[in-house]
């Protein structure tokens, strides 16, 4: 047994005396000047002065304070119930709506597009979930880039150019439809996650926007008749990526604000 082995058995055993140890060990320690002198020191430590009456008293003020709390539910839970959040948003906004969208479009682009907004999602809300789990570290940067690469190739497969004068107010139209479903997507989501607690508050906040701002899309595809490429992409598209923004912006916030009163 070397020197190290020996310290990392008093790391794992620290309450254990040298008599406890194996033979191995106590024969390194016989041999080994350094590690004597360690253990003769440690040995020798005093025990801290903890009066009773002090530990009680901290016991008393900290006890009663103290409650159970329902367990954090777990990443399948959480994961359906964002996704039924969102489906709950895209069903309200439709029904002023309407579904003159989803008429315009033939099956092939409904089955693309809307299976990627299913499956992006799906996987967004899934990674939302995991991110509140204590001890996550789930990437951020491929999910909250390749669901809008999909949706703007995808696109530019399915549509073609169709320039008029009034294409500039129907995509700001869209986008303001788009960024308002996505704003009420966020307090559904926030009620559904604020019992975790994510280290990766920038990260949280990008894919919180991008799920809300994909909800928003989801209602614009079944919603708008009009298919042309650039104002899908701008008017559409546009209002998620806004939403991604606005949500990383104001985790970079809040972390920046927890950071600064951490430090006074």
């Amino acid at each position: 047994m070397a020197c190290d082995d020996l310290d990392k058995l008093r790391a794992e055993s620290p309450q254990a005396s040298p008599r406890d140890w194996p033979v191995d060990a106590l024969n390194h320690l016989a041999s080994c000047s350094r590690c004597a002198q360690l253990e003769d020191l440690l040995d020798s430590e005093p025990q801290p002065d903890f009066p009773e009456a002090l530990r009680l008293k901290i016991e008393n003020s900290i006890l009663p304070g103290l409650s159970p709390v329902t367990p954090l539910s777990s990443v399948a839970t959480l994961t359906i119930m964002l996704l039924l959040a969102s489906m709950f948003v895209v069903i309200a906004a439709e029904w002023p709506l309407g579904l003159a969208g989803w008429r315009a479009r033939n099956s092939y682009q409904i089955a693309l597009n809307l299976s990627i907004l299913l499956i992006s999602s799906s996987m967004l809300a899934n990674l939302l979930a995991r991110l509140i789990s204590p001890g996550s570290s789930s990437p951020v940067l491929p999910y909250s880039v390749v669901p809008l690469l999909a949706l703007i190739g995808s696109n530019s497969l399915l549509f073609g150019y169709q320039s008029n004068e009034t294409l500039t107010r129907q995509t700001l139209a869209c986008w303001e439809i788009g960024v308002s479903c996505a704003s009420v997507s966020v307090p559904l989501f926030w009620l559904i996650l604020r019992r975790g607690f994510s280290i990766n508050l920038v990260g949280q906040g990008a894919i919180t926007g991008l799920l809300a701002g994909l909800t928003g899309v989801m209602v614009l595809e079944i919603h708008c008749p009009i298919l042309e490429k650039s104002h899908i992409v701008a008017g559409h598209l546009g209002a998620a990526l806004t939403s991604t923004v606005a949500g990383a912006s104001l985790g970079y916030l809040y972390a920046t604000q927890r950071l600064f009163l951490r430090k006074r």
